[in-house]
């Protein structure tokens, strides 16, 4: 009974900052996305244990390069640390128009000796915030119009064959990890074709995400 309430959360934590300049119709977004998780174990949590990883084969820390649209977005690498909590940050990538997104890849390895199912995809409130999501306008910037651009830059995560989601995913079921496999994790930050542009410089805010694995269904 004991092994069947032990959990593994590995959390998401996407905290975006987003610095917009306007030039002629244009706006440059700067987005920054850290993902962290932690794991509650009982009693043992080297017999539980999922990792964020670079590779699907086994635990391996390391860069995180993300695949681009257009090729020439400019984003930087992201880095896994299992040191401690795993952990992965530095996903930041600079939107000039509408229609890019920058996808980050990896992989929730389970080194552990129990089988994982994934049960909940969370998406928590910024800080001190009542949403998922904070958009706030610079100096000079039109407040309207930033939340109107807002609502078109959006973070999204799929793990292995769940749809991917832009909020919370909860009871989820038959969705089993075996031990020593992976799956896959596509984090994506996106300003979508056709959205909406601002008028100057604005930042963006996104709450933690946790993936939950539990030992049972």
């Amino acid at each position: 009974m004991q092994r069947e309430r032990e959990t593994k959360l590995v959390a998401i934590a996407a905290l975006l900052i987003g610095v917009i300049g306007l030039t002629v119709g244009y706006a440059a977004f700067s987005n920054t996305l850290s993902i962290r998780s932690s794991a509650t174990v009982n009693p043992d949590a080297s017999t539980f244990n999922v990792d964020f990883s670079t590779s699907d084969s086994a635990v391996t820390a390391g860069t995180v390069t993300p695949t681009l649209t257009p090729t020439t977005l400019t984003a930087t690498d992201a880095t896994i640390d299992n040191s401690a909590n795993p952990t992965i940050s530095g996903l930041s990538a600079t939107f000039t128009e509408p229609g890019q997104k920058a996808v980050y890849t990896f992989y929730a390895y389970n080194a552990g000796q129990y089988v994982a199912y994934l049960k909940n995809i969370t998406y928590a409130n910024v800080s001190g915030q009542a949403s998922s999501k904070i958009c706030t306008a610079k100096t000079g910037t039109t407040d309207s119009l930033v939340q109107a651009a807002c609502d078109d830059i959006r973070l999204s995560v799929k793990v292995g064959s769940e749809a991917a989601v832009t909020g919370t995913k909860s009871g989820i079921t038959g969705h089993s990890l075996a031990k020593a496999a992976a799956d896959t994790v596509a984090v994506t930050i996106e300003y979508v074709t056709g959205g909406d542009i601002a008028d100057g410089d604005f930042t963006v805010a996104f709450g933690d995400v946790s993936l939950e694995y539990r030992t049972v269904d």
